[in-house]
C-alpha cells in the first residue's frame, strides 16, 4: 500500500511539473471578443458543379492522413465539410503560417482608404527607418530582415502608424468584424513588438471564420458584395512576385497543379488554405502531420479541382506569361 501511495504522489508530481510547464511556456494571448455573424450560406455540392467522386477521393486521401477537417468552398458558399472527432466549424485553432496573410490583406484594405501605397519606402510611413525598402519589398519577403516575421511586424507597424490604432485592432475592425468573423486570439509579442501582439505568427481563430478568409481571397477582395481590398491586389498576393519566385505576398504559388493559379496559405502539419481564383475555389485542411503516410501536395487540391465544372486542363506545351508575374 505504501508503495502505491509513493507511485500515486510521484504521478500526480510529474503530471503538476507539465501542467506548470505548458502553462510557461504557451504564449500569452491578447483577444479579442466578436459576436460571430450568420455561418456562411451552404449548397450541395451538385448545386455548386463539384463532382462528388472527387470529394469522396480526396476525403479518403485526407482521413487517412490525419486530418481533421477538409472544407470546400465555391461561389460564396460552403460546399463541402468533414470533420473527425469532435472538431467542428467552431473549433479554434493556431495556423501560425496562415497569420502573415492576414497583414497584406490588412495593407490592402489600408490601400483602398488611401492611407498606403505600395511603391514608397517605409521610412515614410516610419520615420528612422533606414531600410530603404518598400512596402511591396516587404509583402514580397525581399526586405532587409532574414526573419520574415519580422518584416511582417514592420508593416503591423506601417499599418498602426497611418490607422492610429493598434494592430489587433485593426484587424479586427478591418477584416475580422466586416466577414463576420468571431473571437480570434493574438500572441503576444517579444522583441520590439513587446507590450503588443505578433502580425506574423501564432493566431488563433475558430475554423469558419478562416472559411472566410478563404473566401475573401477566391473572390479577389470581395465577401458579401463588400470590396475590401483594390482590384487585382489579391489577385497580386496570389502570382509569383517574380518569374523565379515561388511565393506571392505572404503566400505560396509554387509547383505544377491542376489549376495555373493555384495558390495556398500554409502552416505546421501540411495545413492548407488552397484557392483558385478561375473557379471561385477554395479549400481548407486542418489537421495533423501525416507521419508515416506522406504527402502530395496536389492531391486534395488536384482532385477536387479536376471535378469541378468549368476547369479545363492547360493545354501540353503552353509558356508562361512574363506580363502574369506581379512587379517587385
Amino acid at each position: 500500500m505504501k508503495w502505491l501511495s509513493y507511485s500515486f504522489c510521484a504521478v500526480c508530481v510529474a503530471l503538476l511539473a507539465g501542467a506548470i510547464r505548458h502553462f510557461m511556456l504557451a504564449p500569452e494571448r491578447i483577444v479579442v471578443k466578436l459576436e460571430a455573424g450568420p455561418p456562411m450560406p451552404r449548397v450541395s455540392p451538385a448545386e455548386a458543379g463539384i463532382d462528388s467522386v472527387a470529394l469522396a477521393q480526396a476525403v479518403e486521401y485526407a482521413g487517412a492522413r490525419g486530418t481533421r477537417a477538409l472544407i470546400v468552398g465555391r461561389g460564396m458558399h460552403v460546399v463541402y465539410e468533414k470533420y473527425w472527432g469532435e472538431t467542428n466549424i467552431d473549433t479554434p485553432v493556431e495556423l501560425s503560417g496562415f497569420t502573415p496573410a492576414l497583414a497584406a490583406l490588412a495593407i490592402g484594405t489600408a490601400i483602398n482608404d488611401r492611407l498606403v501605397a505600395l511603391d514608397v519606402p517605409v521610412a515614410n510611413y516610419l520615420p528612422g527607418d533606414e531600410s530603404g525598402v518598400t512596402v511591396r519589398q516587404l509583402l514580397s519577403r525581399q526586405g532587409p530582415s532574414a526573419d520574415p516575421e519580422a518584416d511582417v511586424d514592420v508593416l503591423a507597424q506601417v499599418l498602426e502608424k497611418v490607422t492610429g490604432q493598434r494592430y489587433e485592432t485593426l484587424v479586427a475592425d478591418r477584416l475580422w468584424r466586416p466577414l463576420g468573423a468571431g473571437e480570434l486570439g493574438f500572441a503576444q509579442g517579444v522583441g520590439p513588438r513587446a507590450g503588443q501582439v505578433r502580425a506574423g505568427c501564432c493566431l488563433r481563430a475558430r475554423i469558419g471564420d478562416w472559411l472566410r478568409v478563404g473566401e475573401l481571397l477566391a473572390h479577389d477582395g470581395v465577401f458579401e458584395g463588400n470590396q475590401f481590398t483594390p482590384p487585382r491586389y489579391v489577385q497580386t498576393m496570389l502570382t509569383p512576385t517574380h518569374r523565379d519566385s515561388p511565393v506571392g505576398y505572404f503566400t505560396r504559388v509554387d509547383g505544377t497543379f491542376a489549376a495555373r493559379d493555384l495558390g495556398r496559405l500554409e502552416s505546421a502539419g501540411a495545413q492548407r488554405l488552397w484557392v483558385v481564383q478561375s473557379l471561385q475555389l477554395f479549400i481548407l485542411r486542418v489537421g495533423d502531420d501525416p507521419g508515416s503516410k506522406g504527402w502530395d501536395e496536389a492531391m486534395i487540391p488536384d482532385t477536387i479541382i479536376r471535378g469541378t465544372s468549368g476547369w479545363q486542363p492547360t493545354p501540353v506545351g503552353e509558356g508562361a506569361d512574363p506580363k502574369k508575374y506581379a512587379p517587385h
